[in-house]
């Protein structure tokens, strides 16, 4: 789950816009000639390079963990909230235990402090330099609106997040109801396209419900829908989102590279019913064409589900 808690190279779907990232920081160090560029995250610990602009002169990958309580630069802009700017780090000696300076050679760092929409503190944005700087208020504007955009797309993160987190589920199952998957799915789209995530989607349908309730009652027909609600819930992971759209029909939107992961996805729901003596018919579609609204992936899944029913 996306949370100010944990660290984004840690989540298991990646859906942070990393690659969009990468390109932002690597056009920001060559426009400022700078021979590094950061995005670095405030978590728990310390500070970990989220992004690292891609040049043989850069000393940091994404991925290094640096302790707390070192003397650095995004320490000092997280803690100040607020911008900094560094022209010259060898003249002032607060930065003489800064092991940018004494053992990378850095001299000169600029960087804004980037937030969550809630206000609690994401980390930073930065340049840095080997050489002293003197930087035209051109180029803090240039750093200033790239740092908005990041912001936006952590708003956007958080939004899906909380819409994720709202109560609009079927009562009898306990996933997502319609509503519930529509306004989700919607988000998890916009994010998948910002990110180039590969979804797929999958329309089930119990079969023979009718006959459960006419035969063994009501109740006999709602055990039949929370066996089919667990089976799903055994199967998705934690950012696939899965709903009851009605009576019988239900639905899943997950991360998927082909068509086989899909395949893979409804055997297993299958064998877990079979298990419980129920079956379900499932039509899949992978989302191959991002500029599809919702409604079509769902229909088109819904016909594929229809057409395994007749056989």
């Amino acid at each position: 789950m996306i949370s100010p808690d944990h660290w984004v190279l840690e989540e298991k779907e990646r859906l942070m816009p990393l690659d969009k990232w990468q390109k932002t920081v690597d056009v920001m160090a060559r426009v400022f000639k700078a021979p590094a560029g950061f995005i670095v995250q405030s978590g728990p610990g310390g500070y970990q390079v989220v992004i690292s602009s891609d040049q043989d002169s850069n000393p940091y990958e994404p991925g290094v963990l640096i302790p707390e309580e070192t003397n650095i630069f995004c320490r000092k802009v997280v803690e100040q909230r607020r911008q900094l700017y560094v022209k010259d780090a060898s003249k002032d000696p607060f930065w003489d235990s800064n092991p940018e300076v004494t053992d990378d050679g850095f001299h000169s760092y600029l960087g804004f402090p980037l937030f969550w929409p809630d206000g609690r503190p994401f980390g930073t944005i930065c340049v840095m330099d080997f050489d002293s700087t003197d930087y035209g208020e051109s180029y803090v504007d240039l750093l200033s609106e790239l740092r908005d955009l990041i912001e936006a797309d952590l708003g956007i993160l958080h939004q899906y997040q909380v819409i994720s987190d709202l109560a609009m589920t079927d009562e009898l199952t306990e996933l997502y109801n319609r509503r519930g998957f529509n306004s989700v799915a919607s988000q998890y789209l916009a994010l998948a396209k910002r990110s180039s995530l590969n979804l797929g989607l999958l329309y089930l349908d119990m079969d023979g419900l009718k006959q459960i309730n006419d035969t063994q009652g009501h109740a006999a027909g709602d055990a039949a829908l929370q066996q089919l609600a667990a089976s799903i819930r055994q199967v998705v992971r934690e950012n696939d989102v899965s709903a009851r759209l009605s009576g019988d029909e239900f639905v899943m939107l997950v991360a998927a590279k082909d068509q086989q992961q899909l395949d893979t996805i409804a055997e297993r729901i299958s064998e877990l019913l079979a298990q419980q003596q129920l079956r379900a018919s499932i039509g899949s579609v992978l989302l191959d064409n991002p500029h599809k609204p919702l409604q079509f992936w769902l229909e088109k899944a819904d016909r594929r589900m229809y057409r395994q029913k007749q056989r």
